[in-house]
């Protein structure tokens, strides 16, 4: 996992694997969808990740209705699901883990969970990462059953707040609660490497162009505006300049989201960390400091400066909405390359766009 494509090649084509290159509309697209079908029969639902989700169930379910909404994902958008039922969380995401081997709903209980817990090693859990287990077997603790063999006490001296709620969630009490609100975004971040390296300057503003358009986009559709700008160059993990990467931040005096402020600010920015002899690889931006509209301070000097800023929100709003109806390059800020650039990101082997583009759909014929 996460090892470059170009590290295992020869091995790949030994055994005769099949390459994908990244595909993030398809998979964001292919997850509202599977989403919708499953807040569609259970309301309260929470999603933590574009693949899983959480979801209570009342009293009156049985196997027989989980089993029937697995099918109906798995018919209506066409890919298989796993779910897994328990008590706490914790317990519901092992339970996962079994579904996934078996394909069957899996329910685990109390009973089950008992006679379970021998065999289950604490590295499988679910928040159990390296650091962790490695302080687990400082106290020779290898298995769900070592754990739960201590005094509530002894779990908070020896792991602090964090052990003793897992110690919790693994004895079946719900502390990670459902929250099917979901917690206000602090940040958003747009980047990708590059289909190849670039020294050039004008390859780097496109990228970055690119990426302030798709930032903002976020902005306008969260109604949310930004306080903080970062943009970020940087060259190949694996060449000899990966050290001279560059990051520069930029603190907005009114937070915006003005697409003809953020990009004239990130142009600025970007002149500034470049360096004309670094193979870059990859560019990126990140908002931060979100709040909603209407929250903001506005700026105590110019009135003509809050005047520009709202024209510009106008056009910025005037933009998405016409390349929303009509194609997003219609209209772009400056010159933005659309052609095979270098820094393009590679997709020689993407699979087609099914769900979002007419011209991907499948062709039936009888």
């Amino acid at each position: 996992m996460g090892v470059p494509h170009f590290q295992i090649k020869d091995t790949l084509k030994q055994i005769g694997a099949v390459c994908f290159s990244s595909h993030f509309a398809l998979y964001r697209d292919v997850s509202r969808r599977v989403f919708e079908v499953v807040s569609e029969n259970f309301p309260n639902t929470e999603q933590y990740s574009i693949d899983e989700c959480f979801f209570a169930l009342p009293d009156s379910v049985n196997t027989d209705k989980l089993t029937l909404l697995k099918r109906q994902v798995e018919q209506q958008v066409g890919i298989p699901v796993s779910i897994g039922i328990a008590s706490s969380k914790t317990r519901a995401k092992y339970a996962n883990t079994i579904a996934k081997k078996t394909n069957e709903v899996t329910i685990i209980n109390d009973k089950n969970w008992s006679k379970l817990i021998d065999q289950i090693n604490l590295n499988q859990i679910w928040g159990v990462g390296r650091s962790r287990t490695l302080q687990f077997a400082k106290y020779n603790l290898k298995t769900v059953a070592d754990f739960l063999k201590l005094q509530p006490r002894q779990v908070a001296t020896l792991f602090g707040n964090e052990g003793l709620k897992l110690y919790s969630e693994l004895n079946g009490q719900q502390v990670n609660r459902l929250e099917a609100i979901k917690p206000k975004q602090k940040s958003i971040m747009s980047t990708r490497s590059f289909r190849d390296t670039t020294t050039n300057l004008d390859d780097l503003n496109e990228a970055v162009k690119y990426h302030i358009y798709q930032v903002v986009d976020d902005l306008q559709r969260m109604n949310l505006l930004a306080k903080r700008l970062i943009v970020m160059i940087s060259p190949s993990h694996y060449g000899d300049y990966f050290l001279h990467g560059k990051r520069m931040e930029i603190i907005l005096t009114t937070p915006t989201a003005n697409l003809l402020t953020l990009q004239k600010e990130a142009m600025q920015a970007l002149k500034k960390i470049y360096e004309p002899h670094i193979p870059y690889k990859k560019a990126g931006i990140l908002l931060g400091g979100l709040m909603e509209f209407g929250t903001e301070t506005m700026s105590l000097f110019t009135e003509a400066a809050a005047k520009k800023e709202q024209k510009g929100q106008s056009i910025t709003e005037e933009i998405y909405r016409l390349n929303e109806r009509y194609g997003k390059t219609l209209i772009k800020l400056g010159s933005l390359d659309n052609t095979d650039s270098v820094w393009h990101e590679k997709k020689d082997n993407i699979s087609p766009a099914y769900t979002t583009r007419w011209s991907d759909l499948k062709i039936v014929k009888c």
